[in-house]
């Protein structure tokens, strides 16, 4: 298959794979609420709460992983593709085998000492943690395999796995409602029973395609494992500032504004993330094409890939954003019984600098191709974490509510530009391309569609009224996007298609 066909492809897989996990994993937290109770499901959060931070870990040594053998793949020299592969999955072994270690030494004592939970529970508390320390420990011993796969680009058989497996995990679920033992205890074997089959199903996967990439030897090659520490290490330390960054956020408004705007604040980051599903499905099937390119000395295709790769980042996320911030009011309405007062102002200025963070989409991938990425992640992340200390100041002098969102949204589209500086300066790379093909034409896109946002009527007070303007929103944002951000060729290629479907 042809690569941009493929890029095509796998952002559709990536794009029903991420819709049919979100809606399962939905319907699965209310079922789960309902089978545990309250107290229960809070119990679990906090004591199995080790899964969800090393996910972080988990999600930054898996770039790692690709990256590295996406990058052999590309020089279509294979013979080090077993070696990089196990020297991380060695790095991967010994991390797994700390968790265990500091997990029983550190989490029993805190759970027995100092666990604010009911004495009865305590017994409870100590199953769930060591579950979760068993399940944290192998899913991040079989990351190796879910990164070898991406680098491939087999987005399908990840996509059936996963779709699969939490199948499996609603019909458990549901099936724990009706249960008889100890349902906080059976919850956490069914999730360890999850990450087996996820995982298990990635392993069988690649040891029947890549048998001689996968094979494990448990040796590491020391340049290689050098490199790859580096790079995952830069590569947490931008995902632990973005962390932070919600964190820091949610920290400093629940000292002035107390748990009420948090709430709102909280349902705003909830949006943008559902939002974010349907944009990144692009990005994250383009990442190893980049790699590939970038990997054989074809930087031209990794830039032109780059700045395509930004404009319809922001034109996927548009297609959902813009008719969702225009009846916002009316969908928080449908969605949630009682709207947390600010709820509606928060979700438009934190999708709106989402939106403005797709103006640089592909830039990260491309940095990470060349593989010298700590001066990139310094510069960048430092500065998107000013946005805490200046919206601190404001808040302190007295600014409303939704000032770190009107930060936030300044430092995005600040950061925006900080991307092109950085890649012309410090990787000496030709931005002219990603400036004309990218933000040029998301920025004459944005002029139009924030036009009709100043005009557009919100006062419909019927269900049918909301509906036709979001209809007649689309239909606008369809023909901005046809007329005025794709390019020429662009165009003729959707007239070609669209001629041999008919």
């Amino acid at each position: 298959m042809d690569s941009n066909k493929l890029i095509a492809y796998n952002s559709i897989v990536i794009f029903i794979r991420l819709c049919v996990v979100s809606v399962v994993s939905l319907a699965c937290s209310r079922f789960v609420l309902d089978a545990l109770g309250a107290s229960d499901y809070g119990l679990y959060n906090v004591v199995g709460g080790i899964v969800t931070l090393l996910n972080v870990v988990n999600s930054s040594m898996m770039s790692t992983t690709y990256r590295f053998i996406a990058f052999e793949l590309g020089k279509k020299e294979n013979s080090l593709l077993n070696k990089v592969f196990n020297t991380c999955f060695s790095i991967h072994a010994c991390f797994s085998i700390l968790i265990i270690i500091f997990g029983i030494i550190i989490g029993d004592w805190y759970i027995e000492n100092h666990l604010n939970v009911e004495v009865g529970k305590v017994a409870d508390a100590l199953f769930i943690f060591h579950i979760s320390l068993a399940t944290a420990a192998v899913n991040t011993l079989l990351v190796p395999f879910q990164g070898t796969l991406v680098a491939y680009e087999r987005f399908s058989a990840i996509a059936i796995i996963d779709i699969l497996v939490n199948l499996f995990k609603f019909l458990a679920i549901v099936a724990l409602i009706y249960s008889e033992g100890n349902r906080l205890r059976i919850y956490s074997v069914i999730m360890l029973v999850c990450i087996l089959l996820n995982s298990g199903g990635y392993f069988l996967y690649c040891w029947k395609k890549y048998r001689d990439v996968v094979k494990v030897t448990f040796s590491a090659d020391m340049a290689v494992l050098k490199d790859m520490l580096s790079f995952a290490l830069w590569t947490l330390f931008g995902a632990c500032a973005n962390i932070s960054k919600v964190q820091g956020c949610a920290i400093i408004i629940n000292l002035f504004f107390g748990t009420l705007v948090n709430a709102a604040f909280a349902i705003a980051n909830q949006v943008e993330s559902f939002i974010l599903l349907f944009a990144r499905s692009l990005n994250n099937a383009a990442i190893p094409q980049i790699t590939k390119s970038f990997s054989v000395g074809d930087k031209q295709r990794s830039i032109v890939l780059t700045s395509h790769i930004s404009k319809y980042t922001f034109i996927l996320m548009c297609l959902v954003a813009f008719p969702v911030m225009l009846e916002m009011d009316f969908l928080l309405g449908l969605w949630l019984k009682d709207v947390p007062q600010g709820t509606s102002t928060f979700c438009r200025l934190i999708v709106l600098g989402g939106l403005l963070d797709c103006l640089g989409a592909g830039i990260p991938a491309l940095v990470n191709a060349t593989g010298k990425i700590r001066n990139y992640q310094i510069i960048l992340h430092c500065f998107t974490l000013l946005g805490l200390p200046i919206s601190y100041i404001l808040y302190k002098i007295g600014y409303g509510q939704y000032t770190i969102s009107v930060v936030y949204c300044i430092i995005i589209g600040t950061s925006a530009i900080l991307r092109l500086y950085l890649l012309k300066r410090l990787y000496r790379i030709d931005i002219s391309i990603i400036l004309r093909k990218s933000y040029t034409k998301i920025f004459y896109m944005f002029l139009p569609l924030f036009a009709f946002y100043m005009f557009y009527d919100t006062s419909s007070t019927t269900f049918f009224g909301h509906v036709f303007g979001g209809i007649l929103a689309e239909i606008f944002l369809v023909a901005i996007i046809i007329f005025i951000g794709m390019e020429t060729n662009e165009r003729k290629m959707v007239r070609l298609w669209l001629t041999k479907r008919q």
